[in-house]
């Protein structure tokens, strides 16, 4: 028997706590839940922790729930919020990115490369290289690593990434920054040992 989690006397049930009607919320929706966390980027144990923290926070809010979207709908937005949240956390994380640090150790205190360039076109086409780039971009923050590669790698326009990612263009065109410099401080470290 296919649930009606449309009925009046339902959400009127699930507005009251009512355990049985909760219960059959979280049996048809948490396999979702924790899917589209994967769907969007987090790792397993991230979308464990984001589909809780839904849960709670529904069963919070629901007895203000009005009705004029389906619960589905309801739940799912609460979903895209948490997974907004930690994308908000992640960035002001990546906010304290030591950038200068990073530009300042690539220099000499005369003003010059700190590391002997060898000829850019060999490097290019060397297989052993590509190794390396890829490398690098593992190591990346997820945001930066997300932007770097739609951008550069599938070649998405910047409105569709910060889209995307709800990044507006000028966070994108920080966290591309970001992602450029750690990703040539990488390749270089790895180039000059």
């Amino acid at each position: 028997m296919k649930n009606n989690f449309s009925d009046p006397e339902f959400l009127k049930r699930v507005k009251s706590l009512d355990n049985a009607a909760l219960g059959q919320l979280v049996d048809a929706y948490t396999d979702h839940l924790f899917k589209a966390g994967l769907g969007q980027g987090l790792s397993s144990e991230m979308s464990q922790d984001v589909t809780a923290n839904t849960w709670t926070t529904f069963i919070e809010v629901v007895p203000r729930f009005e009705g004029r979207s389906h619960i589905r709908t309801f739940l799912f937005g609460i979903f895209y919020n948490k997974v907004s949240e930690i994308r908000r956390a992640n960035f002001k994380f990546e906010k304290t990115d030591p950038i200068e640090e990073a530009v300042e150790s690539s220099f000499k205190e005369d003003g010059h490369w700190a590391n002997n360039w060898k000829n850019p076109e060999d490097t290019l086409e060397s297989e052993e290289v590509m190794a390396i780039i890829s490398n690098c971009m593992e190591h990346l923050p997820e945001i930066q690593k997300s932007a770097f590669y739609l951008k550069h790698i599938e070649q998405e326009d910047t409105d569709s990434i910060c889209e995307i990612l709800g990044l507006t263009n000028v966070n994108f065109r920080q966290i591309v920054f970001r992602a450029k410099n750690r990703i040539r401080n990488c390749v270089e470290k790895a180039l000059a040992s």
